[in-house]
């Protein structure tokens, strides 16, 4: 057995045995076996064929409803967000009665229901501003993971990145999305972090942008800019500037590393009417219009998909009969689960970064509070990120999306201690009144201690 495939068996372990003592260790087991997933791993096929990721996050839950009672109080409970996620998988339960495609609708509810259990338990696990580092740490090195074998082994097809990602994000478009997700919280550590992080963060920057580069995504490149523009607009004075600073350099690396194969991808954006694709892409948005004008309450999971043949019947031709989806985050969740649902969806997504802006602007003027609002734009920029990248191919099925409003939630719970911390500082000055009263912090959606 190799040494890696050793290596990752025992860390796994070692994991479960950690996840009994604070049930953090489970989440950072769950994110190993995400960003290290056996079945895509050459190392993999050492291993047995069990569901890694369902294990430890049966193993986290166990082991959280043993230890909740010895876990740092929360100081928030409840958030605007959670409810409208439940609503929406709620309405994927009511939509699946009348689903075109049963077997399809059935996995695709089963991984809305898994990824909204992840979310409440990495809200109720993560309870420190120091746990929360490390989880951006932790994912972080997921993504230095990825480029690391992007660099070793730059498997391309057609052109673009093929063999690295994860279960949802694998190969071009998928890798490249949730790159977007990652890397904001590369300048939230950079900047706040210790030497060692700092370090840390230099040394991914290059692997990162090089396999974001492989994968030739353009919807991805358009994100990206769109996610640097929102970054300049949400920061100001100071931090505006080093912003600005920050992008020069990334830049500038980015620059270095394009490759000609790249250039000449991205360069077909301004002259997309002559791409097949993109011109496929677009008939595939209009008919998907057409499919919610007809089915307004959904068709349930897969239904764009099960739907093709009659929707977009010469695209499928093309593609020798094959049932082709929306690429369109937004469209695919109307298309699939209604109107009501996209309303839903929408809510959820939108009160997540109201949340994180009210943080922004209300954390204190201390160090802590300095990190907390970074940490706060650093997830603003990772839910833009994937959800621009999300208009032109899908994201709804992507764990990144709920981890980021999961993550949002917690940073909510830390600006409440951070807040709280500063109240006693005598040489603080114009910090937000203690969370002990429900007004004295200002949120959309109810609090409580």
């Amino acid at each position: 057995m190799p040494m890696t495939t050793l290596a990752w068996i025992s860390a796994y372990i070692a994991g479960i045995i950690l996840t009994f003592i604070h049930p953090i260790y489970g989440l950072f087991t769950y994110f190993m076996t995400y960003y290290a997933h056996p079945p895509l791993r050459w190392w993999g096929k050492h291993l047995p064929d069990y569901r890694w990721s369902l294990i430890i996050s049966i193993i986290t839950l166990v082991a959280f409803l043993l230890r909740k009672n010895s876990l740092p109080k929360l100081y928030i409970k409840k958030h605007p967000q959670t409810k409208w996620l439940i609503f929406f998988l709620l309405n994927t339960l009511l939509v699946s009665a009348n689903a075109v495609w049963a077997e399809e609708n059935r996995e695709l509810v089963e991984i809305i229901i898994k990824y909204t259990l992840l979310y409440l338990i990495i809200i109720q696990t993560i309870r420190t501003k120091e746990h929360f580092r490390y989880m951006m740490i932790f994912h972080i090195i997921g993504i230095f993971d990825w480029g690391w074998n992007a660099y070793v082994d730059p498997q391309r097809r057609a052109g673009r990145l093929f063999g690295i990602g994860g279960p949802d994000s694998l190969n071009d478009n998928g890798t490249a999305s949730h790159l977007l997700a990652i890397m904001p919280f590369m300048g939230s550590v950079f900047f706040t972090g210790k030497r060692w992080e700092k370090l840390l963060c230099i040394a991914a920057l290059p692997f990162v942008f090089n396999t974001f580069i492989l994968a030739n995504s353009r919807g991805a490149f358009v994100s990206l800019i769109v996610t640097g523009s929102v970054g300049l607009l949400i920061t100001k004075g100071t931090m505006r500037w080093k912003t600005i600073g920050a992008m020069l350099i990334a830049g500038l690396v980015f620059y270095n590393l394009i490759d000609e194969k790249f250039v000449q991808r991205q360069q077909t954006i301004q002259t997309y009417e002559e791409d097949n694709a993109s011109m496929e892409r677009i008939e595939s948005w209009k008919a998907a219009l057409h499919l919610i004008h007809d089915h307004p309450l959904g068709t349930g999971g897969g239904g764009f998909e099960a739907l093709s043949p009659i929707y977009i019947p010469d695209i499928v031709e093309a593609h020798e009969g094959e049932l082709r989806n929306v690429h369109n985050t937004f469209l695919l969740v109307a298309s699939e689960w209604g109107i009501q649902g996209f309303m839903l969806f929408m809510v959820f997504i939108l009160s997540t970064l109201w949340g994180l802006l009210k943080i922004r602007k209300e954390a204190p003027q201390t160090p802590d509070g300095e990190r907390v609002r970074l940490d706060s734009i650093a997830l603003i920029l990772g839910i833009v990120g994937i959800l621009s990248a999300g208009f032109f191919f899908n994201r709804l099925y992507a764990e990144s999306v709920y981890w980021l409003a999961a993550f949002a939630a917690v940073l909510r719970n830390i600006h409440a201690q951070v807040a709280e911390a500063a109240i006693g500082d005598p040489q603080t000055h114009d910090c937000p009144p203690a969370p002990d009263h429900v007004p004295a912090l200002p949120y959309a959606g109810s609090s409580s201690r």
